[in-house]
């Protein structure tokens, strides 16, 4: 059997360092390849190695005349050379007890000759060795020789150093980068300690971004480094900092840490606006807290959770909360939803319309409907459009989504059998930002023959404020060819009655919120009724959404609502539900 090294007495805190230099990552380095071929050619070696030893591994950072990358701890010799400071020296390992036997020795590569000058670090530790091999007995080498090995052992330690630094240092603030802080933190669990993490979000990036915008570069860059003295000047000494992205400062703390306390100093710290270069500028700081334990398997979701605890503390009272596993769990649905959209927009089956009726309250027929979309994952079920909508409301696929429906709808009014109906769509501000949305549309009509005046555009309010003159001009377009236009969820928004003059709207829909409070109190019913007589008396035709009881129904009617649509009166169905309910209504 080959013998084992000893354990050095100090191996704990040399893993510590091992794990610390980042050595074990598997990535070459070209200057480290470079020095282990220029050895190999400077002692005409076959074989030579830089070999990291860890607690059962040896792995080799740079190699040359070997293809594995690693061998057991317990074959390696590298794992005796790091047990002094000084070159070890076997000339023929098949004399020597310790390696005898050594399946090395009697197998491949077949090691006759090894020397080995140790890796270490500046405190002493020696966490490998830059060694030489041959297949043949070699004689001693010289002194010369020796201290020539020595001194490119140093080299090597100093180039890993370097490369230390490259991937754990954050150049533009000196401090350790989030590669440091995984590394740190995978050390902490380890060693079974438990500990606390923060994350320090100082302002959404939007913000930082339009700092450069406005201020440039230097005055973002000036900016962190006065945040970053602030948060030292509250850690104090012995608490290490890291910068794990532009915007977020990392925190290891001990597990007996009063946060409270942490955190509230910080956040004191970082309320008042920072002055730099003259110029004060407000941050927008969120702390996440999140107590890690070594019992857990976290992996790296340990970063993901602390940054999210992060942004969700930005929109609380107190500016620092705990990671929460519920909000958690929300936001990487709403991300399985975004990321599956595009798929679902692919499919034949995924999604789908639904149509609910609107009443005409003089005669009571069904002369119109409001296309909804519906959505049925392949694997959480059927998706509500108030919660996907507004996700896609923040992507570019909001304009897909919209596409689909309104050629969905066109397709439909081809091959209606429900004889004039009008079928209202919802558009945003995205659609009619450009002429791109009405172009289609027009196409659309015209590819399949549908008369426009078929088709009824429903927008809200906010829409109006963030382009008013570009919306203007496609609603324009759209009313010229007999497309109707639709103001929705009307005195919920802006209710910016200057303008709503200048929109081109046949109809105003009352958002279901007011209502359904018309009973609530006398001043909830004033103003549901002021604003149909003020609508009425512009010209719209006023529709109340969400009507859900009899009471209600026959109310608006009686304060001059035109037309109704609410459960009391028909839920979204299905196409052929629609169909046969719509059969069902006519005398």
């Amino acid at each position: 059997m080959a013998s084992s090294a000893p354990i050095p007495f100090n191996e704990k805190d040399r893993l510590a360092r091992v794990t610390e230099m980042c050595v074990m990552a598997q990535e070459s380095d070209a200057e480290l390849d470079a020095l282990v071929s220029m050895v190999s050619q400077r002692f005409s070696m076959p074989i030579c190695l830089i070999s990291i030893v860890s607690a059962r591994q040896q792995w080799f950072k740079a190699k040359v005349g070997v293809d594995s990358d690693s061998t057991s701890r317990d074959v390696s010799f590298c794992a005796h050379t790091i047990l002094g400071d000084a070159p070890l020296e076997i000339t023929d390992a098949t004399l020597d007890s310790r390696f005898t036997a050594n399946p090395l020795v009697t197998g491949t590569p077949g090691i006759r000759y090894y020397c080995g000058a140790p890796l270490i670090t500046e405190d002493g530790f020696a966490i490998g060795s830059l060694c030489l091999i041959d297949t043949v007995p070699r004689p001693a080498m010289s002194q010369q020789d020796l201290a020539a090995l020595v001194g490119f052992a140093a080299l090597a330690m100093k180039m890993l150093t370097g490369i230390r630094l490259r991937n754990f240092l954050d150049q533009p603030t000196g401090l350790w980068n989030r590669v440091r802080l995984e590394y740190d933190v995978a050390n902490h669990l380890a060693q079974k300690g438990d500990f606390v993490l923060l994350a320090v979000d100082i302002m959404p990036v939007k913000t930082l971004n339009d700092i450069v915008k406005a201020l440039g570069y230097n005055y973002a860059h000036d900016l962190t480094l006065r945040v970053k003295s602030l948060i030292v000047g509250e850690l104090g000494s012995g608490i290490q900092l890291y910068k794990i992205s532009p915007t977020r400062f990392g925190i290891i703390l001990p597990g007996t840490v009063d946060i409270r306390r942490v955190c509230g100093e910080l956040v004191q710290a970082l309320l008042p606006p920072v002055e730099c270069h003259g110029i004060p500028v407000s941050l927008d700081a969120g702390i996440g807290v999140l107590p890690v334990s070594s019992n857990g398997s976290h992996d790296l979701e340990w970063l993901r959770w602390v940054v999210n605890a992060a942004e969700d503390a930005r929109h609380s009272a107190r500016r620092w909360s705990y990671y929460d596993p519920e909000v958690d769990a929300t936001q990487r649905r709403a991300f399985l939803l975004l990321s599956s959209l595009s798929q679902a927009l692919a499919s034949p089956d995924q999604f789908r319309l639904a149509f609910q009726p609107r009443i005409d309250l003089a005669s009571g027929e069904c002369r119109s409907a409001e296309a909804l979309l519906r959505w049925r994952h392949p694997e959480l079920g059927d998706i509500s459009p108030a919660e996907f909508i507004p996700l896609a409301e923040k992507t570019a696929l909001i304009t897909d989504i919209s596409l689909w429906v309104m050629a969905s709808v066109v397709r439909y009014l081809k091959q209606c059998p429900v004889r004039d109906l009008v079928v209202s769509m919802n558009v945003t501000a995205r659609d009619l930002e450009s002429c791109a949305f009405i172009d289609r549309l027009l196409e659309e009509l015209a590819t399949h023959g549908v008369d426009p005046t078929r088709i009824e555009l429903e927008f809200t309010e906010s829409v109006l404020i963030e382009h008013p003159e570009v919306v203007d001009q496609q609603l324009q377009r759209a009313r010229r060819v007999g497309i109707s236009v639709a103001i929705d969820d009307f005195g919920t928004g802006y209710s910016n009655w200057a303008y709503l003059s200048r929109i081109p709207a046949a109809v105003v829909k009352l958002d279901k919120t007011l209502i359904q409070k018309i009973f609530a109190s006398e001043k909830d019913a004033l103003l549901v009724r002021t604003l149909i007589d003020l609508a009425g008396e512009l010209g719209y035709r006023v529709a109340a959404e969400g009507i859900e009881t009899v009471e209600v129904l026959e109310q608006v009617k009686a304060w001059g609502c035109a037309e109704a649509q609410g459960f009391y009166l028909a839920r979204p169905m299905a196409v052929s539900d629609f169909e046969r309910w719509h059969r069902a209504q006519v005398p």
